[in-house]
């Protein structure tokens, strides 16, 4: 009996296993309505966003992936995260989602959107999730409704705003990770542990997630202090246990925040005249931001990229009324959380503490065109449409009558949310708000199609913003770049001209824009001025800085432009383009040895860049470093195979030392390419007269065919040689 004792027992009661059996079919019916309610809101989010596949790329995608050069090889990766000088902003994560991307899919386009539409929904997903948590009664319309309002169509259809997408996409699952160890509900016994090993775990997951959050948009930087005001609104208090568990991630958005901020004011121009305001200017700013954002979330019309800026020169007394009820409603609330709960309070804390980063008291180039932006309340919406939805459902409950409405935004029991009104088990007030909830995502859904189809393609979003705005500078100087693009240089100078009267002459991107099609005009004086103005705004511009220096070059001024030229790579030595306009000048002027150092770090970050490659060739062949110089003639023609001037220097090379069998058979490549380029002339009609490259060609065959004893060959090549030569000179004299 004694060993029989000894021996596991089941613990359970008859009764008690019979229960836990009762409730596995409740357990796989509860994981079957989450795994349906998640792929709803994928589908939703699918169909409302869908005309973005064909978005293509719109305003700066270009300069933050298209044509930066670190997010397309994968040595970029060490810029990306160690060099913060070397991008726009310091969003590392973002950058290296670009990278692994590029290698995936490339430049296409569709690639970036699809995974777009797909980050918002799995963020939505998250949120609800997160709203389910937190015992809300309308959490999966609430996640439904975020996931596919219409002021999210910017965030979603802009490939750059992938930022904020990804940087939910880390943020979520922090939060839901936090909700798991804060004691929401107070239960906790006060001579337990501060963390259980496995909360410990959960909670460093939960902070690295945190920091790649950060790492990806700065906006979550905020989010510590909103956690502290959810547990006002669970718990009425907040312990020292809450604060210690949050000042980690407290600490990370306050550096986040300083670096964000000395990157936007360094490098992208937030700074000068433009950005000085009063404070009563800053208070007003910040209080019609306040109640732009929730308007525009009940009146999604009309929407536009670039929205008026609000004209705050002269304050006007009755603006005063802006600030004053946006800074007095959460007051209002908290006095009376008493009757109506700390819900209310807590909802509208959450909005303006997320929206509060960017209520100008902060400077952010963005003030230089507008305050307000539909992807500034990415985030911050979440607290108002809660609040709406969570009204509503006090609403449709008061109207089942089976529940009376609740005092805070906590329902009874969990799992009875699959709508704005599913907190009964029946009754009028359930049905009436499934319907209502249902016409509510048709209505979104078909606004944020209509809104998307604006971006296809993304010229439609700048004439829809001048028809809207029609004094919308930004809008006209991007209007004016597909004009210029499309070939049309005169219009795009009118455009850009207009752009800039609007701005009054100190935006950095219409100067750089009216300097481009003054040097395209080759009138190269005339945009030396323009491009200084935009260096002065933002000094660190890579493209700007080479085309400066392609002026004082036309215009003859090589003393300067080699000083601009040094500037620009002493300011940016991570730039690929304008080390190698550096060494080309170099080596031009007789410098090979210089110029040889700056090709291989031109190299180092752009490794398949012909130019680059060739340029370095020809200078260790000068230095008589042949060796060295072949592989590099190698690569070059490996990256441009039908690289006809490379081919020829190569065998040039090759000829001069000792190896003329190799050094044919690139001559004889030239002369293919030439002939394909000479047919394919002809089929357009047009005459060829004989190049001088080509009888270059043919003597240096010549040579090589000398050189191997071919005698026969050779004297073919010269011939041709000397036939071409006649023919050039015949040409000459008749014209």
């Amino acid at each position: 009996m004694s060993e029989l004792s000894s021996l596991p027992t089941d613990s359970k009661s008859p009764s008690e296993a019979t229960a836990s059996a009762a409730k596995l079919p409740q357990a796989l019916s509860e994981t079957g309505r989450y795994f349906l309610g998640a792929v709803a809101i994928l589908l939703l989010a699918l169909v409302a966003y869908w005309p973005l596949h064909t978005a293509g790329y719109i305003w700066d995608d270009g300069g933050w992936l298209v044509h930066n050069h670190f997010v397309h090889h994968w040595r970029g990766l060490w810029n990306i995260w160690f060099n913060p000088h070397d991008s726009i902003q310091y969003y590392p994560m973002v950058f290296t989602a670009f990278n692994i991307q590029w290698h995936i899919w490339g430049g296409n386009a569709f690639g970036y959107h699809l995974l777009n539409i797909i980050m918002q929904a799995v963020d939505a997903i998250f949120l609800w999730r997160i709203l389910k948590a937190l015992n809300l009664r309308s959490a999966w319309i609430a996640a439904a409704i975020w996931a596919i309002h219409p002021v999210q169509v910017e965030t979603v259809g802009w490939v750059v705003e992938q930022k904020s997408l990804l940087s939910a996409l880390f943020l979520f699952p922090a939060i839901l990770a936090w909700t798991g160890f804060a004691d929401l509900q107070g239960n906790r016994v006060a001579d337990t542990p501060f963390l259980t090993g496995r909360q410990w775990r959960v909670y460093a997951l939960a902070t690295l997630l945190f920091i790649l959050a950060l790492c990806s948009k700065t906006d979550a930087c905020i989010v510590p202090v909103v956690l502290l005001f959810v547990l006002v609104w669970k718990r009425g208090t907040i312990k020292t246990r809450d604060v210690l568990l949050l000042v980690p991630w407290m600490i990370f958005g306050f550096l986040a925040a300083l670096m964000t901020i000395h990157i936007e004011h360094g490098q992208a121009g937030a700074k000068g005249h433009g950005f000085q305001f009063t404070i009563a200017q800053h208070l007003i700013i910040a209080g019609k931001d306040l109640w732009f954002y929730p308007f525009k979330l009940f009146w999604p019309w009309p929407m536009m990229a670039v929205y008026p800026r609000w004209h705050v020169s002269h304050v006007a007394a009755w603006e005063w009324i802006f600030p004053i009820t946006a800074f007095a409603i959460p007051l209002v609330l908290l006095a009376l959380s008493n009757k109506i709960g700390r819900g209310a309070f807590a909802a509208v804390c959450v909005y303006g503490l997320m929206i509060s980063p960017l209520l100008g008291f902060i400077a952010f180039y963005t003030e230089m065109y507008t305050f307000v932006a539909d992807h500034y309340q990415y985030l911050a919406c979440i607290g108002i449409i809660v609040l709406a939805t969570e009204v509503a459902a006090g609403i449709f409950s008061r109207l089942g009558s089976v529940e009376n409405a609740a005092e805070e935004m906590v329902p009874p029991t969990e799992g009875q949310e699959t709508s704005v009104a599913a907190v009964t088990d029946g009754g009028i007030g359930r049905w009436l708000g499934m319907a209502v909830s249902a016409l509510v995502l048709l209505a979104l859904g078909t606004m944020t199609w209509a809104q998307s189809e604006i971006y296809t393609p993304p010229l439609r979003v700048w004439t829809h913003n001048i028809k809207c705005n029609p004094d919308c500078w930004l809008a006209m100087e991007r209007v004016g770049v597909h004009e210029y693009g499309k070939g049309h240089v005169s219009a795009a100078l009118v455009l850009f001209q207009r752009a800039n009267e609007l701005s009054q002459g100190k935006n950095l991107i219409v100067n750089s824009n009216l300097g481009d099609v003054y040097r395209h005009l080759g009138q190269y004086a005339k945009a030396i001025p323009y491009y200084r103005r935009s260096l002065a705004v933002a000094a660190r511009q890579p493209p700007i800085i080479s085309h400066l220096v392609n002026c004082y070059e036309k215009v003859g001024n090589w003393r300067q432009a080699y000083v601009d030229l040094l500037h620009g790579v002493k300011l940016l030595p991570h730039s690929a383009d304008l080390q190698m306009e550096l060494a080309v000048m170099l080596a031009k002027a007789g410098h090979p040895k210089q110029a040889v150092s700056h090709f291989l770090v031109a190299i180092k970050y752009e490794p398949a860049d012909t130019k680059a490659l060739f340029g370095l060739a020809e200078s260790l062949a000068g230095l008589g470093q042949w060796q060295k110089a072949i592989p590099y003639f190698q690569r070059a023609l490996k990256a441009s195979p039908e690289f006809g001037q490379g081919h020829f220097a190569y065998g040039v090379v090759l000829l001069q030392h000792g190896q003329p069998a190799l050094a044919a058979k690139q001559f004889e490549m030239v002369l293919a390419l030439g002939r394909e380029l000479r047919l394919k002339h002809h089929t357009l009609g047009k005459h060829l007269a004989p190049e001088p490259w080509r009888i270059q060609t043919h003597q240096a065959l010549a040579a090589a065919y000398l050189a191997l004893h071919q005698t026969r060959q050779a004297a073919a090549q010269t011939a041709i040689a000397k036939l071409l030569v006649q023919r050039q000179f015949n040409q000459h004299v008749g014209k």
